[in-house]
């Protein structure tokens, strides 16, 4: 029988050792990678509610849905929107589709949201708990979401099985706003005879895509 060098054995036992090292640090490697993915979720992962328009992400980023407006803290139907939104998106992943410049005033990232295939504002107008509310960068998809206000009204479903506010003789609306008033509102002190225009009753400005002054809420 030949006899190896004993060197064999010395290089054979180190090789060994080695490998044994590198499959552990390996293994720790892809352990640490998997506990890394398991604590960051999606960043469009939808993580709390603000009302019925508004939302936070595990990004940390607040998103307000666009062309949409939902009843404020303390008016009819508030919880019930927040309720549907929360039932819609909470603990989901979302596609966001920035509008406008991107931000509202207040520095929310403004877009239209999807889950899947569902417009989040749009299922939320046709389920009558918001307004449809557009501004002159939004004006092109007037289309698309003013159908679903219009169903909802005919169909009297969340704010509109409301009763009606006190009518007026007729509404005003300036040509450079998508918002409509009452004659006496304060928001038309100042604006120029030249840009108003006279709008018949409360539904001809609903259904022409006109949203209610939020001060006289007309």
């Amino acid at each position: 029988m030949r006899i190896l060098n004993p060197y064999y054995y010395i290089l054979l036992v180190i090789y060994l050792l080695l490998s044994c090292c590198s499959t552990s640090e390996n293994t720790q490697e892809k352990s640490s990678e998997q506990g890394q993915s398991a604590q960051s979720p999606d960043s469009n992962y939808v993580t709390q509610i603000l009302d019925g328009d508004t939302f936070v992400l595990s990004s940390g980023k607040t998103v307000r849905i666009a062309l949409i407006d939902t009843p404020e803290s303390g008016e009819p139907l508030y919880d019930e929107a927040s309720q549907y939104l929360t039932e819609l998106i909470l603990g989901r992943t979302v596609t966001l589709k920035p509008r406008g410049k991107g931000v509202d005033r207040y520095g929310r990232t403004l877009a239209e949201v999807f889950i899947d295939t569902i417009n989040v504002g749009y299922s939320i107008l046709r389920s009558g708990m918001a307004y449809l509310y557009l501004y002159p960068e939004n004006i092109h998809l007037k289309k698309t979401y003013l159908p679903a206000q219009i169903q909802a009204i005919k169909a009297k479903i969340g704010i509109w099985s409301l009763p009606e506010p006190v009518s007026e003789e007729y509404y005003i609306n300036l040509k450079s706003s998508f918002r409509f008033h009452r004659p006496l509102c304060i928001y038309l002190k100042k604006a120029n005879p030249g840009n108003i225009q006279r709008i018949k009753n409360r539904y001809n400005a609903l259904n022409r895509g006109l949203s209610p002054c939020r001060s006289c809420r007309p």
